[in-house]
């Protein structure tokens, strides 16, 4: 890939295609190089990028909060204070995963 930017560009525009497919996306884009994902929120991969020579998986962040709220019954609040702590916390850390806040 030439750009992080570039690379989430190019993902966005593939949007279209059910959760399911998103990961096997991913995994080809990058040319079946390993890369680790957040389980249970594949459909808020928007695509893959790389940061010093590893690939690395693109999440929305608040695709990922209106699923909390929506699946899991909680408020704003509580549900960006979940994802902060439990997932991009973690996944920082165990995936290498990266989360996109879009600004609009």
């Amino acid at each position: 890939m030439k750009s992080p930017i570039e690379g989430i560009h190019k993902a966005k525009s593939q949007l279209g295609h059910a959760p399911e497919c998103r990961r096997q996306m991913c995994v080809k884009a990058v040319g079946g190089e390993a890369v680790m994902f957040v389980d249970g929120h594949d459909d808020a991969i928007i695509g893959v990028t790389e940061v010093d020579g590893e690939a690395r998986v693109v999440y929305d962040s608040e695709e990922i909060v209106r699923k909390l709220m929506r699946r899991d019954g909680m408020d704003r609040e509580g549900a960006v204070e979940f994802f902060e702590y439990n997932i991009a916390g973690v996944s920082c850390v165990a995936s290498r995963a990266l989360f996109v806040a879009w600004v609009r």
